[in-house]
């Protein structure tokens, strides 16, 4: 279970721990111990509401709420399931002819990564229109890039690789959906892309070991 509380601020619990994600700062925080309960106890209500005083100081002590902000929200609940992905390697076939192809699409997101803030390159994700997360078809297109991928000398990043891929499908008419996950002791930040049938760049096994925080 995640919480939208603001535009740009989403809020999970992992390991009995209340972390926050901003991405306008494009920082994850850990919500401290004394300001847990008061925050946790305004999440876990059914019904909107006045937002208590110490869960508003909390926000803006994080600079993740400032003047101009709306006010934030405890009612946009969503639960995110991790798929255990379909096993088609069988029926897949090698794509031809796309090294160069994927090599740009990861180098213009590179360049975007550095040019535009995160929060720029997901509002624009979220500002088009919706499209069909066909399973099959999104796997099969993913695992051709990923075959592709592997000539494609850029280091590995699963932000970077995971929005290139997500362009490199939309462009194709195919939908997905961006996961960013936490693991709290020690703490790690991951993020994959997914269909409601299966995991398109990475294995459940390994993902499976985040909470999710955000899902676009």
């Amino acid at each position: 279970m995640l919480w939208r509380i603001l535009p740009h601020a989403t809020a999970c619990v992992a390991s009995d721990t209340l972390f926050l994600l901003d991405v306008r700062q494009d920082r994850y925080f850990r919500v401290p111990a004394a300001a847990s309960p008061d925050m946790l106890a305004w999440l876990d209500r059914n019904y909107a509401g006045v937002v208590p005083k110490a869960v508003t100081d909390t926000l803006v002590r994080a600079r993740i709420l400032r003047q101009g902000d709306p006010e934030p929200t405890n009612v946009l609940k969503e639960g995110v399931r991790v798929p255990a992905g379909l096993d088609t390697s069988d029926t897949l076939k090698p794509g031809n002819g796309r090294p160069f192809r994927v090599a740009m699409s990861v180098a213009g997101m590179r360049l975007s990564l550095r040019t535009f803030s995160l929060h720029h390159i997901l509002t624009g994700i979220q500002s088009r229109a919706p499209l069909p997360r066909r399973g099959q078809a999104a796997l099969a297109e993913a695992q051709a890039f990923e075959r592709a991928r592997r000539m494609v000398p850029v280091a590995r990043n699963c932000l970077l690789d995971s929005l290139a891929l997500e362009r490199w499908l939309a462009k194709r008419g195919l939908g997905s959906q961006l996961v960013f996950g936490i693991a709290p002791e020690p703490f790690a930040a991951h993020c994959w892309l997914q269909t409601p049938d299966a995991i398109l760049n990475d294995s459940f096994d390994h993902v499976s070991g985040f909470t999710p925080i955000l899902a676009i």
